[in-house]
């Protein structure tokens, strides 16, 4: 059974590595890279999700899915299940997660992956991935140690934004 993940430390380290010690580019070309053509969650299709994670999902239009947000319930209990966000373009993942390490004197619970955009990292605030000038986080909102499809998501929704 899975159980809804709590806040924490994790969201502080993913609140800093979206932009609070991060080296953005200027707000107005990021806004425009990052930005869908379409609302968030018409980026990927209910099927596509459930292919990737078995369980039947339902975007959430009601809960401050937008242009550049979206959360998808599992449609049997109700509760969020998974969200992905495309945020101002964070250069250097790597270099910002040492330096938040620096600045707190402790692991961020960062483990950086292959094979998934041009850099991607994950931490206790889900999965940040930089590619072509986007960065986009993907976030599991019930515990689940199994990230494989969640990085599937991620490859796909790269793979969607860059369709238009």
């Amino acid at each position: 059974m899975r159980r809804r993940r709590t806040a924490g430390i994790g969201l502080v380290a993913g609140l800093m590595l979206i932009g609070a010690c991060g080296e953005e580019i200027p707000e107005p070309q990021a806004a425009r890279d990052a930005m869908p053509d379409k609302p968030a969650c018409e980026l990927i299709r209910d099927a596509d999700l459930q292919q990737i994670f078995v369980n039947q999902l339902a975007a959430d239009t009601e809960d401050g899915s937008s242009m550049r947000r979206c959360i998808w319930k599992d449609v049997a209990s109700k509760q969020p299940f998974v969200q992905y966000e495309l945020h101002p373009y964070i250069e250097k993942l790597q270099t910002q997660v040492d330096r938040m390490q620096q600045e707190r004197g402790e692991s961020v619970n960062a483990r950086f992956v292959q094979g998934i955009g041009d850099e991607a990292v994950w931490t206790d605030a889900g999965l940040f991935v930089n590619r072509n000038g986007r960065t986009l986080q993907v976030r599991p909102l019930q515990d689940d140690e199994n990230r494989a499809p969640y990085q599937e998501l991620a490859r796909l929704l790269l793979t969607r934004l860059e369709e238009g």
